[in-house]
């Protein structure tokens, strides 16, 4: 069984996540509601993979910030859309601004250069 205290580093985009969550609860919106994506830990994966009958001979997330080839709100409308279903006009364009500067401090670098802060999931199971 994978050892738990790997559950403690960070999902994938989680600082974005948590922005995108948070500035659709200040709207009185569910943000949680919109999550579109699924990661799991390490120890869920690995439950997953050993109730189907595989021997995990490893499994850790592995941290991987990855530069963007522009902004942060290029990326949002891209692949956040769920965030943005019912938001139109000046109430997106505030919404996403709102996001960018949250996430600024965290993912922006001295260069300009945003950074998301992807986390991988790798494993090797066997039958």
């Amino acid at each position: 069984m994978p050892d738990p205290n790997l559950d403690d580093c960070r999902r994938s985009i989680d600082a974005i996540d948590r922005e995108l969550v948070d500035a659709l609860n200040r709207r009185g919106l569910d943000g949680e509601s919109r999550l579109p994506w699924y990661f799991p830990t390490p120890h869920d994966y690995g439950a997953r993979l050993e109730r189907a009958g595989f021997r995990i001979d490893s499994i850790a997330l592995i941290p991987r910030p990855t530069p963007l080839p522009g902004d942060v709100v290029d990326w949002l409308e891209t692949f956040a859309l769920s965030f943005l279903d019912g938001l139109a006009g000046e109430a997106r364009a505030e919404y996403l601004q709102e996001v960018r500067a949250a996430l600024e401090p965290q993912l922006r670098e001295d260069d300009g250069t945003w950074i998301a802060d992807y986390v991988r999931l790798r494993f090797a199971a066997t039958l």
